[in-house]
């Protein structure tokens, strides 16, 4: 049975699993977006709809709150060189956590995928934090705001059709000038993985302030 979270729920994400080797797939859709498009004034003059390209990233922390391993794409090395973050990669040291991106030819329901094998989650890592986040530098003026929706849904990998936990993010005006999503978490608590439904924006300076600790 899907769990259908609200925010700030928490559900036991694993205790359904049939097999101790079983893989899951968190995976992220999102609706378009409407902007006002801007003449060579940069007078406003209608509104047009878009679609709009967000990066799934993840970082896990230990006990002390310290970020110490992540996935998040590499197209934002300019960005993480300049906040003294390390580059950007698509696999967790202890290959936990890898990040699929959705390719032509890929059938995938959803835009962006994480991969979870909860047995190779490093003994160290208490902590996992699923973020979407918005390149401003491609399409300025954008937040999380006009984004229509964004649905997450995790899985076990044997049952597709059957999703272990299904959220669904309402666009609201708290996330105007937030250009990060924070979507939930993974944590530890009396030896078991549990996900707390989050859909919390924020913005950079804030996630910096989260994430600093490498």
């Amino acid at each position: 049975m899907t769990a259908i979270l609200e925010k700030s729920q928490v559900t036991n994400i694993f205790r359904d699993s049939k097999s101790n080797d079983a893989i899951y797939t968190l995976g992220v859709n999102w609706g378009k977006i409407e902007i006002q498009k801007r003449n060579f004034l940069g007078i406003k003059t209608k509104k047009i709809t878009l679609d709009i390209d967000l990066d799934l990233t993840c970082i896990m922390f230990d006990a002390q709150k310290k970020a110490i391993d992540w996935i998040y794409s590499p197209k934002y090395n300019s960005w993480l060189i300049h906040h003294n973050f390390p580059l950007g990669k698509y696999h967790s040291k202890d290959n936990a956590f890898n990040h699929f991106y959705k390719t032509l030819n890929d059938d995938s329901e959803y835009k962006k995928t994480i991969k979870i094998n909860p047995k190779k989650i490093g003994n160290e890592i208490e902590t996992v934090f699923f973020y979407l986040s918005i390149d401003r530098k491609k399409i300025k003026e954008t937040d999380f705001s006009m984004v229509e929706s964004v649905n997450l849904k995790i899985n076990e990998d044997v049952k597709v059709d059957h999703p272990l936990v299904e959220f669904n993010v309402i666009p609201n005006y708290n996330k105007r000038n937030k250009g990060i999503l924070v979507l939930g978490k993974l944590f530890r608590e009396n030896n078991e993985w549990k996900f707390k439904a989050i859909g919390k924006g924020i913005d950079e300076q804030k996630f910096i302030k989260l994430t600093r600790g490498f």
